[in-house]
This record gives C-alpha cells, structure tokens and sequence, in this order.
C-alpha cells in the first residue's frame, strides 16, 4: 500500500468505532490487520499532533470523543492480552494564537468602465512545514501543496503587470488553509475590495503532478458548478492552451474524498461568487515529507499556469460579468 493509504485507513478506523462509541463503549481498542499496519507509522506522526479547534472566521471546533479509542498494530496484541496489564494517558488541552496572513497583490484594469473590478486568483501559501519525522525525514516539503500554485500565480502576476486587462487582477496566497480554509474564510468576508467588485475567483491546488495530459476542473458538475458562464471559458481556454484530458470524476458530489469542499474557492462560491478550481488531484506523496520539488512535473506545471491564465484573462477582457448560476445551491 503507498503512503497515501493512510487517509483511507483513517477513515476506516472512524467509521469502525463510530457505532461502538454510540452504542455506549467506554473505550475502543482496535487491532489492526497487516495491510492497515502499513500505514502504522505515518498515521503515528499525524495523530502525534493530537486534534484542535479554531475560534475565528467562524470556524466551530470540532466535539470531543466521548469515549478513548486506540489503535493498535497487531504485533502488539499478545502484549496488551498478558495479565495485569493497565493503560496510563495523559491528555493536555492548551490555547494559543497561531499566526498567519493573506499575501495580497492587485494590478489595475484598463478600461475606464471596468478596472474597478476584478478576477481573482487564488492560492495557499502554507503547508505543514517540520512534523514528526517518516521513513525519518521531517520536513513536509508541500512542493506540490501548494508551493506549485504559489509560483504559478507569481507568473500570472507577472503576466499581467506586463500586459494589463481590461478588468483588474486580484491575487491571494492564503494562509492557513491547512488549518481549515481560515484565510479564504477570512477574505472572503473582509475582501480589501468590494465584494461586489471580484467578478470570478480561479482558484488552484496542486498544479504540478501526475499524468502529464491529464488535470481536472472542479465546479463543473452540478452541484458544484456555480456559473456556467465561467466554466465555459474555462473550457474554452483548455481547448485553446491547456490541451488536457480533463477528469470530472472528483467534481461529483459522491466522490469519497469531497475534494470540492477542501480548497480555497468553496468560501467565494458560499459568498456567491463565481468560482472554479484548477487541480492535477492528488498521489501517493500528499502530505508527506516525500511531496519535493524534485518530483514537480515542470512541464506541466508550465501548461496548467498558462490555462489558468488564459481563463483569467478571458474574464478580465470580456465584456459581460459571468454570471452565477440560478438557485446555485451545494449540497452541504
């Protein structure tokens, strides 16, 4: 099993307990199988980290478990079976301010009518930096997440200080979406522009990996689509730059890892902004140390920045706004 493997034997261990704690248990003790034990380590360093809840941007802090559950590998079970035998936890419980910022750059519009509106291009600027080490490598890179958008939106930037379009440009590396979309939460209720002013948001999220023809848009298939206008130029820019068999598959609202709801456009289409997400979707080295530069496909990288660019400067210069869709409702 690769070492993405450890989302899904999270989520098993979840849902394994879940009915347990319901029903009453006063702890849960889980043994795991040898293909779960896999994923023994990695799941080691994450849960190392123990659990938090945030108190800005209206973000609700998760509820506590009711009720201790331990995973154990299997080669531990004879152990925890011999007589006598007790289990010692401390638990700690502390608060603290966990600093973070919006990087926000602007390049004025041309048009006397329409530079005081804006298409944004919007990024994450943080990762998970040093962690508790795995295979003994402790620095989680995030070259791919999202270091791969943070330097494609410098290109964009740079792009379009050089040639102008008729509407502004807006771009925001966010902070802290890691920690639960914080900064595009927070910008998008206090915007250092009018709200009614940002005409599109092209979101990106891992620009740099896996097959080089393929990519995926997100905010395409109903539900999640929230401006058909918007999708369309985007399309229309693919066809024209980006030439990538495009995977709608993540966009569906049944998709187990619900990756629309994971990245920095899901607060502007909330706010009733059009919105799209640009991604080559995730492998096996997401979060973890593995996730280098070095394993960057550059060229591709190249051909999802020009896409994105050529998106935004569709919006930028057309005339007509794109619209949102009508009674746009997602599904949670």
């Amino acid at each position: 099993m690769s070492l993405w493997g450890w989302r899904y034997t999270w989520a098993a261990l979840r849902e394994t307990a879940a009915p347990l704690l319901a029903r009453g248990a006063a702890a849960v003790l889980l043994v795991s199988d040898s293909v779960a034990e896999a994923q023994f380590e990695v799941l080691g360093a994450y849960n190392a980290r123990g659990t938090y809840g945030l108190d800005s941007a209206g973000v609700a802090a998760p509820r506590p478990s009711r009720a201790p559950v331990l995973w154990l590998p299997r080669r531990m079970l004879d152990a925890a079976r011999a007589p006598s035998q007790r289990l010692v936890a401390r638990i700690s419980s502390e608060s603290f301010i966990y600093p973070t910022v919006n990087v926000v750059a602007a390049v004025p519009g041309t048009d006397a009518r329409l530079r005081r509106e804006y298409v944004l291009f919007s990024g994450h600027q943080d990762h998970d930096g040093v962690r508790v080490p795995v295979g003994g490598d402790s620095i989680w890179n995030g070259a791919d997440d999202n270091a791969s958008v943070s330097v494609a939106l410098l290109a964009i930037g740079r792009a379009f200080a050089r040639h102008p379009g008729r509407r502004g440009a807006l771009f925001v590396w966010h902070g802290a979406e890691e920690r639960g979309l914080i900064g595009s939460r927070w910008y998008a209720q206090h915007p250092t522009v009018p709200k009614s002013s940002i005409v599109a948001v092209l979101n990106g999220d891992m620009v740099g990996r896996n097959a080089p023809g393929r990519a995926a848009l997100l905010g395409v298939v109903p539900p999640h689509r929230n401006s058909a206008a918007l999708v369309a130029m985007a399309l229309a820019a693919n066809r024209r730059v980006g030439h990538f068999a495009l995977d709608s598959t993540w966009d569906a609202p049944t998709h187990p890892e619900g990756w629309y709801f994971r990245s920095d456009h899901l607060p502007y289409a909330r706010a009733g902004i059009p919105s799209i997400f640009f991604t080559t979707l995730l492998h096996p080295d997401y979060h973890t140390p593995r996730d280098e530069a070095a394993r960057i496909d550059y060229a591709k990288l190249t051909r999802m920045t020009r896409w994105m660019y050529a998106t935004g400067w569709a919006v930028a210069n057309t005339r007509t706004r794109p619209a949102v869709d009508a009674g746009f409702r997602l599904e949670r």
